[in-house]
């Protein structure tokens, strides 16, 4: 007989100042369908349903050479937000937001939230978080340079 699964959580938040509108930045990055397309992290994205303005997606992501197969909510509050969380599989309980704030030339984007790894993760503990967060920053410079160009 197995115990309970143990898992570990890292808390994120990083932020980057884009020279483009909310409302482009939010435009390229609500697309979730599209994400594989200019990301490095997710390799699949595919609609499972929809309902009012929440979207639920069967997702493949690889992060250290490691695949990761789950579902995702992603709820989106036009120019102002995107909530995302694990609902089910690899990294179930992660919930993550992007933040969009107009600011003078721009938008501050922000990224933060709640990562759930498995019990393993905790021996290596801010080597994690510090990989996550180098991941994270790729993909907000991968936003800032489509955004703006």
């Amino acid at each position: 007989m197995t115990g309970p699964r143990l898992n570990y959580m890292v808390s994120i938040s990083i932020s980057e100042t884009l020279n483009a509108p909310p409302e482009k930045v939010f435009a390229l990055v609500s697309d979730f369908e599209k994400a594989p397309q200019h990301s490095n992290y997710w390799k699949s994205v595919k609609l499972l349903s929809k309902e009012g303005n929440s979207s639920t997606y069967a997702t493949v992501a690889e992060a250290e050479g490691r695949q990761m197969k789950s579902v995702t909510r992603i709820t989106p509050t036009p120019n102002e937000r995107i909530d995302a969380e694990t609902i089910d599989g690899d990294g179930k309980g992660t919930k993550m937001a992007f933040k969009f704030a107009k600011i003078p030339n721009g938008t501050q984007l922000t990224l933060e939230g709640d990562i759930v790894l498995p019990g393993f993760a905790k021996m290596l503990g801010g080597l994690v978080k510090g990989r996550i967060e180098s991941g994270m920053r790729e993909e907000l410079a991968t936003i800032k340079k489509l955004t703006e160009s």
